[in-house]
């Protein structure tokens, strides 16, 4: 883990501090939500999240040796188990406790987690031997925890000295290339599964996210043939729409029926069943989405290609929240400011979930939570319209250059495929394609062939797809 714990034994009566071993236990579920490891996809988070460890490390290593330190407010995401990937919910955690359990309870229940294990560790003992807390065993779980830290500390910077993309293509092309010819018979029956499904039952289309190991598709494809098997006669529900495997189940809001991966076959058959159903708030995203662009001046309501995957009916709701926190504002007298113009017709702006961020994106949209009040939002728009003119210029002139360089890299490197992150920007992915044509005549005949993934780190995933990050020297 990313803390160390002292153990301290002491003789006779004492107000009992948790053991490093309890502490370990008691945080477990903690780390699980919060563990900079689970996003890798998302680095500011991953930043703040190493960063919050760090201090809550250090307060209770001072408190573990009884002495007194301040930490600011401390934030971290946690990820969401019931929520779409990218859809974490932020909490701030003010720790002015006096001692470790306060401390371990506080974190906890500010991530409304069970402190039950905690309270039932007594608060005082009376130990006339320091043989009878059993530092052995507890000293051996802190080292096992304090030898996983230190071997991901190792991997990490390891992976951080790596210092060009020709030595580690080097390394890895042809491993790549090995790892794909050995998936080639999963892919192959992952494309006779979909083609059966589309023929048998009238579906347009079955996709699925990339970021998926091609096995796990093959095994939800399975699932999926088999369920359709047993209940045939709901598989007309489906007949020319468009399946996608991913990480929700749901109705989209393009109309796609997603099914979650890791759902039952239960929860997609309901879905199915009913699927007719959920489609009627298709018809009324056009209505909430003109109303809301009504009160704020004309804007366009968009939705980004990226942007965290909710139901239509979740999306109904989100809009219905934000007008009626729009509505309240111009009902208690309230005005846009006078420096905004009159229409807003050239900016857009996306409603994303509660837990979402207030931004200005990388293209120029701005972003709000469907929470967001009113209050806040308004002059937010106002106080940023300047910078997203600006990136909406810039982003519709970079997205044809990204799109022309992409080609151009594809076809002169001989690659199979070229993909890249949702967080890679066109700006970025501009950049990174201009890096690999000036590397061409090094990495041409080991990059032919492969996959090439843009992203924030180097890897080789298991179905032989490279990923190499974006700024790679």
């Amino acid at each position: 883990m990313y803390c160390r714990f002292k153990i301290r034994c002491v003789v006779g009566m004492l107000s009992r501090s948790l053991s490093s071993a309890e502490v370990s236990t008691a945080l477990r579920p903690f780390y699980f939500s919060v563990h900079p490891d689970l996003f890798g996809k998302y680095p500011e988070q991953r930043k703040i999240n190493e960063n919050s460890l760090q201090l809550l490390s250090a307060l209770i290593e001072a408190q573990q040796s009884s002495k007194n330190m301040a930490v600011p407010v401390l934030p971290f995401y946690l990820r969401q188990k019931d929520m779409p990937d990218g859809n974490f919910k932020l909490v701030k955690i003010h720790l002015n406790s006096k001692n470790v359990r306060e401390t371990v309870v506080k974190v906890l229940s500010a991530c409304n987690i069970s402190t039950n294990y905690v309270d039932k560790i007594p608060r005082s003992s009376s130990v006339s031997d320091s043989s009878k807390i059993d530092f052995t065993r507890a000293y051996e779980e802190y080292n096992r925890d304090f030898q996983k830290a230190t071997d991901m500390k190792r991997k990490v910077e390891k992976k951080r000295a790596i210092t060009n993309i020709i030595d580690w293509v080097y390394e890895n092309s042809d491993d790549a290339k090995e790892k794909y010819e050995m998936t080639r018979a999963t892919r192959n029956q992952v494309k006779t599964l979909i083609e059966n499904l589309c023929k048998t039952y009238g579906i347009k289309e079955v996709k699925y996210d990339s970021g998926w190991n091609i096995s796990h598709i093959r095994g939800a494809l399975q699932s999926l043939t088999a369920m359709a098997s047993q209940y045939s006669k709901y598989m007309g529900n489906l007949k020319g729409r468009t399946i996608a495997l991913g990480q929700f189940t749901g109705v989209s809001l393009d109309g796609d029926v997603f099914l979650n991966i890791i759902d039952v076959r239960n929860e997609w058959l309901s879905l199915i069943k009913k699927v007719s159903q959920e489609d009627t708030a298709l018809t009324e995203i056009p209505h909430y989405e003109r109303a809301l662009s009504s009160i704020l001046r004309d804007i366009h309501i968009c939705r980004r290609k990226f942007m965290p995957k909710v139901s239509a009916a979740q999306y109904c709701s989100h809009l219905r929240q934000l007008i009626t926190s729009i509505g309240d504002f111009y009902g208690n007298g309230k005005k846009i400011p006078e420096s905004v113009p009159e229409s807003l017709n050239k900016y857009e702006i996306v409603v994303e979930p509660e837990a979402g961020p207030l931004m200005v994106s990388p293209t120029g949209q701005f972003i709000t939570p469907s929470s967001c009040p009113a209050d806040e939002l308004i002059p937010f728009i106002a106080k940023h319209l300047d910078e997203a003119t600006l990136l909406l210029t810039e982003y519709s002139i970079n997205k044809h250059i990204e799109k022309a360089l992409c080609k151009e890299v594809k076809e002169r490197y001989g690659l199979l495929e070229l993909h890249k992150d949702d967080s890679i920007t066109p700006g970025l992915m501009i950049l990174c394609c201009q890096r690999l044509l000036t590397r061409i005549d090094k990495l041409e005949m080991k990059l032919r062939g492969n996959i090439i993934y843009v992203t924030h780190y180097y890897s080789v995933l298991t179905e032989g797809v490279l990923c190499i990050p974006w700024n790679f020297k």
